[in-house]
């Protein structure tokens, strides 16, 4: 999204078997016809078992040897084999033209939703066979078994060529890919490798009446059921989805939000990674989604090549698009309930006649995503298609429900000039406000958009199920002096709805510190837990500093997750110092009183607690500090000073420079960006900013190893005081 890409031609990648003929007849490296009706030089290209007639102009790539090419279809090319793990893709790119792409075929389950099964030994479309995603995405998508093959073929405003080179398909082979449901037991074809022509054939195989099945667009039993959630924090968006290893990877990260690209007929880049299974995948581990549509753009945008909508159908065609994205969706597992996000890239709009264009397209593109009960959303420029719907927020005018600011201020923040304050003011906005950059994180780079979202997206409503036993300590953080004790509990027990059971635990202690006793078996009952004294004893001589003990514990064998117990060592009325500031904000008493019994627990230094507004408006901006906003008037203050409380930067009240995160993380998250950990209530918010310092100091988290619980949203109430003093 943002500005349109230009990408050059590059030449044919070398090695690719194919042969440049005058024109008229085309041949294949073992002499064979391939028929065809192309005018022109055209060329013969062969792979697996499938064999097409391209024009001779059409440079061909060969992914094994290139896995950073990025597939592109705005551009004239065959691509063969299967996308690489890790594309280096432009981060946005808009247009179709006449493109190929041939790769091995995977599961059936994961094809793309729309595509042509093509059955029996057939291998040429009838022209008018593959119309299933043609009129939304300019896309004829085909899979055939027989060949082990899929086919994506994509047109722009030829498409008559494109569909004559489907005609002209022919089988080289009966043989699909080695793996596949279909394949021969004997001598099966590695997936990218060129499967050989037989060496005698007299006449063309004989070939079965084909059967055609279209891949449902709407599969009934989707791998993963995703709903409409409230997305929080910062986020990002990429042309083509990155593997679900670099989505692990990228857990190290402050982003939980990723942008995934539905289709459109504008959208240049390709499906590569995304499929039904890693959106099961990678939304399990927490990840949630903007689900992005790219249709036709404003009449007098300046794209090159972007298909256009016609002024004159513009409501009718917004309804056609929502019905294409919500079942292009329902096929990658977004229910009903999530958001589409159009992408109506920026535009004139001084231009009265196309303003109002892309305003009916965009009415009709709400009232059919309404008609089939999901959300509704668009991102555009500020300055034109946000502001043209500003324009009409609060009339009868079908607003979408969600907006996407594109505006690269470098501020992660929702407020924006073009849009008063009062229109989408419940959660209903994310801001796109850094252009297109590469990150690196967990070692996995990617080039992206950065976002962040404070509105609808998608994701799983459900956490991962926990153990049916458990051991918790209560608390999971003490101080300890040296040559002294502490006592904590360990909580064992066993959820509801789960038989009463026996929990074999240990507690494992570094070198200087005594737990006893350091382990046992405890009945476990059904529905409630029992508690077990441990006592915690540092030796005179051990060292100050903090220490992490790992409590693992099994239930008839099987291993439960563990959980950590902090134990800082530090002579009584001291604290230790930490390699990165931790500071707990708080902006009203009780909240103050959490953040410091939970300094105290973690031997913090008493500067690391603050409760004036000022003192963490100067943290954040200097971007040093790892900053926790503890409590709903801290979260309040820093999101959008809702009082007006005075500042360094004299802003007023109703803005700030500022945005969070809701994960864990070890390192300051940079300039203007806080965390936060403010619960629904004073105990959530105890055990959210225990947890998330615990993190920060030791880079484990408590409470069974899982995340902490989702933080609260912020609010445009005025909570608390700009100065809280300490008791």
């Amino acid at each position: 999204m943002g500005r349109a890409w230009k990408v050059a031609a590059a030449s044919a990648a070398a090695g690719t078997l194919l042969l440049a003929l005058p024109g008229g007849t085309a041949a294949s490296a073992s002499g064979e016809p391939a028929v065809s009706s192309l005018p022109g030089p055209a060329r013969v290209v062969s792979y697996l078992g499938y064999q097409v007639r391209v024009p001779a102009s059409w440079p061909v790539y060969r992914l094994a040897a290139d896995p950073s090419r990025c597939v592109l279809f705005n551009r004239h090319a065959v691509y063969l084999g299967r996308p690489g793990a890790d594309q280096r893709c432009p981060v946005r790119a808009f247009g179709r033209t006449e493109s190929l792409l041939i790769q091995p075929l995977g599961p059936l389950s994961d094809l793309p939703p729309g595509t042509t099964v093509q059955r029996g030994q057939a291998a040429a479309q009838p022209a008018p066979a593959v119309a299933a995603l043609d009129a939304a995405s300019h896309a004829l998508p085909v899979a055939l078994p027989a060949a082990g093959v899929q086919v994506t073929a994509t047109y722009g405003a030829n498409e008559a060529l494109v569909r004559a080179i489907l005609a002209g398909a022919r089988l080289t082979s009966t043989r699909p890919a080695a793996g596949h449901p279909a394949a021969p037991s004997r001598h099966p074809t590695a997936p990218g490798r060129q499967q050989p022509a037989p060496r005698r054939q007299a006449a063309p195989i004989r070939q079965a009446a084909p059967t055609r099945q279209a891949a449902p667009r709407q599969r009934a039993a989707a791998a993963t059921t995703l709903t409409g959630l409230r997305g929080t924090g910062l986020g990002f968006d990429a042309c083509t989805a990155p593997t679900v290893a670099t989505m692990t990877a990228w857990l190290n990260s402050p982003f939980r939000v990723a942008g995934t690209y539905l289709g459109g007929v504008n959208w240049a880049c390709s499906y590569g990674n995304f499929t039904q299974s890693w959106v099961s995948q990678v939304a399990a581990q927490g990840w949630r989604f903007i689900p992005i549509w790219v249709g036709p753009q404003a009449p007098c945008s300046t794209i090159p090549g972007a298909v256009l909508i016609n002024p004159a159908q513009a409501a009718a065609e917004g309804k056609s698009e929502a019905a294409s994205a919500v079942s292009t969706a329902a096929g990658f597992g977004y229910g009903t309930g999530t958001p589409i996000y159009f992408d109506m890239e920026g535009y004139d709009n001084s231009n009265t006649s196309c303003k109002q264009a892309v305003l009916n397209f965009l009415s009709g593109w709400t009232q059919g995503l309404h008609a089939a009960s999901y959300l509704s959303g668009v991102y555009s420029s500020a300055a034109s298609g946000i502001a043209d719907l500003a324009s009409q927020y609060g009339t009868s005018y079908s607003s979408p429900d969600d907006i996407w600011i594109a505006d690269w201020t470098g501020d992660p923040v929702l407020t924006d000039p073009y849009v008063p304050n009062a229109d989408w003011a419940s959660h209903q906005r994310l801001h796109q406000y850094y252009g297109g950059h590469a990150e690196t994180w967990g070692g996995a780079g990617v080039n992206i958009d950065a976002d962040v979202a404070d509105g609808a997206v998608a994701g799983l409503s459900t956490a991962p199920k926990p153990p049916a036993s458990f051991v918790l300590g209560q608390p999971d953080a003490l101080a300890v002096a040296p040559g002294s004790s502490a006592t904590l509990q360990l909580a064992v027990g066993t959820r509801a709805n789960h038989k009463a059971g026996t929990v074999n635990w240990q507690v494992q202690a570094p070198s200087g510190l005594t737990v006893s006793p350091s382990s046992g078996s405890t009945p476990a009952p059904a529905g409630s837990q029992t508690t077990v004294s441990v006592t915690v004893t540092a030796g005179a001589g051990t060292a100050s500093g903090r220490y992490d003990l790992p409590v693992t514990a099994t239930r008839g064998g099987r291993p439960l997750a563990e959980t950590f117990e902090l134990v800082s060592v530090v002579p009584a009325g001291q604290t230790l110092p930490t390699a990165k500031p931790v500071v707990l904000y708080a902006a009203d008493p009780s909240s103050r009183t959490t953040a410091q019994q939970i300094a105290a627990a973690l031997a913090l230094p008493a500067a690391d607690v603050t409760g004036t507004f000022s003192t963490a408006w100067t943290d954040l901006t200097g971007g040093k500090d790892l900053l926790l906003a503890v409590g709903q008037a801290a979260l309040n203050g820093l999101y959008y000073n809702p009082c007006g409380w005075s500042n360094p930067a004299g802003t007023g009240a109703g803005s700030t420079p500022f945005s969070y995160t809701g994960e864990p993380l070890r390192q300051p998250p940079g300039t203007n960006l806080f965390e936060n950990s403010s619960g629904s209530g004073t105990a959530a918010t105890s055990q959210l900013t225990a947890d998330l310092a615990h993190y920060a100091l030791a880079g484990t988290l408590p409470d069974e190893g899982t995340l902490p619980p989702g933080p609260t949203a912020p609010t445009m109430a005025c909570l608390g005081s700009p100065t809280v003093p300490a008791r």
